[in-house]
């Protein structure tokens, strides 16, 4: 999944060790959010999403397209995205664990 981002087997392990437990597509969701990131910082150098349609129908009349460059993918920016993740999956559980509990209290 990361050969093509340059990341080195040891590199991955360490990513899965440290998120250990997680569905394949865990993973691959660290990948996404940094191009999700890289992707929101583009739209606001370029003016924001307010001017993104008038900005790019402008500069295509002009025959220059703004240019996305991909973002490098690194360790770090993997276990920040992860750790995020994983924040995100811990709310989401006792988000459902307070549901159960409060329909628990009507009975």
């Amino acid at each position: 999944m990361y050969v093509k981002d340059g990341l080195s087997r040891n590199e991955v392990e360490n990513i899965v060790d440290i998120f250990p437990n997680q569905a394949l597509d865990f993973y691959g969701a660290l990948r996404s959010r940094t191009y999700d990131q890289s992707i929101l910082k583009w739209v606001h150098d370029i003016g924001g999403y307010e001017k993104l349609g008038e900005k790019l129908l402008k500069v295509r009349k002009d025959g220059k397209l703004p240019t996305f460059v991909p973002p490098k993918q690194t360790v770090e920016a993997l276990l920040e995205a992860g750790r995020s993740l994983v924040k995100e999956q811990e709310l989401i559980m006792s988000s459902r664990l307070s549901k159960e509990y409060m329909k628990n209290m009507d009975e």
